[in-house]
């Protein structure tokens, strides 16, 4: 008799692909990690974007490789490098400014791209990113970022400027990859100098990047109040917006309402909590009463987090997206990275707006910055109707509620740590949690 095998899950090809990964099949993995991300997903298989990452590899271009593996035999296919060609760079360089290429070269990757820097036999002074993109709608993107730098004042967000390349969006739909060329703006990462400048210039830093938030808060939305991505098209002359489903973290929607948003975060939250790997201490603590809360408490939360703003928000506008002058380091002069652009309640950046008052950690909860508090005032100083909102209950409570999601899922704990390390390494993970469960985890909780 013959058996016949189900359909491989996508938590299942993930676990292989990780797997492959680490079994050398792109090279020595010794001392990195694997990152990866769905490309797509389709009923006979599933793509796969798969790296091997240092920890420490801030700056340094990745290899990434297109790894499909047949959902019903099982069968990874062999890993295939993503790159651009020569030819592939000229022919989109020339067709989006006109430019002949003279040179390219490897240059800073995002998480979501493959990048080179290019230079042009016209001027010794004009040089290109391009960028082949294996997430997000690149037509979307451009004409997201020409919109915005068209009615904000480029003093306080300057965005670097695109070139669309043409046919580019059919071309996209065909391969799944978009390439989008940027002018290239000299200066350093704002990451890679913020820990070092003295308090009083991360003062003025903090203040310049309240501003640059508060000018994407202030962008016109739909007139419907949706949560998801927002997504743009061009409609004659005009640029239009939409809001459709999320795609930074799978969520679905759009949604009509902050509860609905927060309840699909949270329920995607714990999914990645139950594919964590070694964690099996704390999941021992806190993932059955987790599982339970989630299945029968979310009807607790407060109504009150309707009233929070929902606004056009950079999703990922944090220290590392943000090119600094060469100098003047307080000054902005770019910022980057514009493929998670969405509708949602301005304080879904809590975790990004964070990164400016504490130092990047493994835990994901790093120590603060000497006078933290200091910072925190002028950044939100900088924008009163914005430290307004962010001192309302609505607010508050939406973050108790979007706080719980964030640090539900522990990191690995590396072992050797002290007893003292060893404590503190979840110690927010778990105020956090039992915070929550303490207050809404009864019957009697708010409703």
């Amino acid at each position: 008799m013959t058996v016949l095998q189900s359909s491989m899950s996508q938590d299942e090809a993930a676990s292989a692909l990780v797997a492959h990964i680490f079994s050398g099949a792109i090279g020595s993995p010794e001392g990195k990690g694997v990152s990866y991300s769905l490309l797509e997903a389709t009923n006979s298989a599933f793509s796969w974007i798969a790296a091997l990452e240092e920890e420490d590899s801030t700056g340094q271009p990745i290899d990434r490789y297109l790894v499909d593996i047949d959902r019903v035999s099982r069968k990874i296919q062999p890993p295939m490098p993503i790159a651009l060609s020569e030819a592939e760079l000229e022919e989109a360089v020339l067709a989006a400014t006109g430019h002949h290429l003279k040179a390219s070269s490897r240059f800073t990757d995002g998480a979501f791209s493959i990048s080179y820097k290019v230079s042009i036999e016209e001027d010794p002074d004009i040089q290109y990113v391009v960028q082949l993109r294996h997430h997000g709608n690149v037509t979307s993107m451009n004409l997201l970022m020409s919109l915005i730098s068209s009615v904000v004042d480029p003093s306080i967000l300057p965005l670097p400027t695109v070139y669309s390349i043409p046919g580019e969006k059919q071309r996209q739909k065909i391969i799944g990859m978009g390439r989008q060329i940027t002018q290239l703006i000299p200066g350093p990462i704002a990451n890679s100098v913020y820990p070092r400048m003295s308090h009083k210039e991360k003062l003025v830093f903090v203040r310049n990047m309240a501003l640059a938030f508060q000018a994407t808060w202030h962008i016109p939305l739909p007139k419907e109040r949706l949560i998801g991505e927002l997504c743009a098209a061009q409609a004659g002359d005009c640029i239009v917006l939409s809001v459709g489903p999320d795609r930074q973290y799978s969520l679905g929607g759009p949604f009509a309402s902050v509860r609905d948003y927060l309840r699909a975060y949270i329920c995607s939250s714990l999914d990645a909590f139950k594919r964590q790997q070694g964690i099996d201490e704390y999941k021992a603590r806190f993932l059955q009463r987790v599982t339970d809360f989630v299945k029968g408490g979310m009807h607790n939360i407060p109504a009150i987090v309707e009233d929070i703003p929902v606004v056009a928000i950079h999703s990922d506008m944090g220290p590392h997206n943000v090119i600094l002058s060469p100098t003047t380091p307080t000054d902005i002069k770019a910022i980057i990275d514009w493929e998670f652009v969405a509708s949602a309640p301005y304080a879904s950046l809590h975790r990004v707006i964070e990164m400016l008052f504490r130092e990047s950690a493994p835990n994901g909860f790093g120590t603060e910055y000497a006078h933290a508090d200091e910072l925190r005032d002028a950044f939100w100083g900088a924008i009163p109707e914005w430290r307004t909102w962010n001192g309302s209950e609505a607010t508050r409570v939406f973050l108790e509620w979007f706080r719980f999601g964030l640090f539900m899922k522990a990191e690995w704990r590396p072992d050797g740590l002290s007893g003292e390390e060893k404590e503190g390494y979840w110690k927010e993970n778990v105020r956090v949690v039992e915070g929550l469960l303490g207050k809404y985890g009864s019957p009697h909780g708010a409703s």
